[in-house]
């Protein structure tokens, strides 16, 4: 019988240890990683009445309201490599909120993420709209600030996100990118990053370029001519042995990450601030 997913997402049923392999990232020795599980805290957000694991990290500041951003992970799911990025965010400034669009492995989760990819609504937008929710319903969130974020499928959802929902600031990751200008209408300004040996997503960038012309959004796109897919992601062993040879090129680029790093920050600043300067 072909699998078929239902309303809610079922029980693991063993897919979250076959996914185990995606759960910590290369070169992060038990000190880094109980460090960042120290400072990141995972909570539990509901979306259409099922619970979301989703990791925190707030600004270790005293001046809020602070911006919020919606960070959303690639395609190996709820991994260490999202709570660094979400303490990276919270260490600038911002309240960062990685929601878990797999729901733990769970088949039927992943399946309707990935049906949400093809067609750019459903499931998983409703996870990350569930995200935005709690970030602007928080005391110490400026709900007008809130930016989203997302690597790899998590970048194609951050772009249409910034479409469709209601973020200031977008910053899609190699990311895919619809075919028609006319989808991306009432995008918020977008820093979108790419490499250059990503070849089957370089196409992706090039469009975007004419998408955001066309629709007059403010914009910056960068192509970094040394990267591949995956250079701002700290990947599984196993992944990044096998994603070097495939055609995106999937390494992780310390160099690289921290250019388009400081670039995202800029970008930020300049369109909702950050917690440690003046709001946008």
């Amino acid at each position: 019988m072909p699998f078929r997913p239902s309303g809610q997402c079922s029980k693991p049923l063993g897919f979250a240890e076959d996914l185990a392999f995606v759960r910590e990232a290369p070169g992060e020795d038990r000190v880094s990683r109980a460090s960042y599980r120290a400072m990141v805290e995972i909570v539990s957000i509901s979306v259409s009445g099922d619970a979301h694991e989703a990791a925190l990290a707030v600004p270790d500041e005293d001046n809020p309201p602070f911006p919020g951003v919606v960070v959303i992970h690639d395609i190996t799911g709820f991994s260490a490599d999202l709570r660094r990025h979400c303490q990276r965010f919270a260490d600038a400034g911002y309240v960062a909120l990685g929601p878990d669009l797999y729901r733990g492995g769970r088949p039927a989760c992943v399946v309707k993420t990935m049906i949400s990819a093809s067609k750019g609504r459903g499931f998983a937008y409703d996870v990350i709209d569930a995200a935005r929710t709690v970030l602007a319903s928080r005391a110490d969130v400026d709900p007008d600030r809130i930016g989203v974020v997302g690597f790899c499928l998590g970048g194609g959802f951050a772009l249409i996100a910034g479409a469709d929902q209601r973020f200031a600031v977008a910053a899609p990751f190699y990311g895919g990118v619809p075919y028609r200008a006319s989808r991306l209408e009432g995008l918020c300004p977008t820093i979108a990053q790419y490499g250059a040996e990503d070849t089957p997503f370089l196409s992706h960038a090039h469009r975007l370029v004419k998408h955001l012309e066309e629709l007059g959004v403010d914009h910056e796109v960068h192509i970094y001519d040394e990267a591949g897919h995956s250079f701002m992601n700290q990947l599984p062993r196993a992944a990044t042995v096998v994603g070097r040879h495939l055609p995106i090129r999937a390494r992780y680029e310390p160099e690289i990450e921290e250019k388009a790093w400081g670039k995202l920050l800029d970008f930020f600043e300049r369109h909702i601030g950050s917690g440690r300067g003046a709001s946008a």
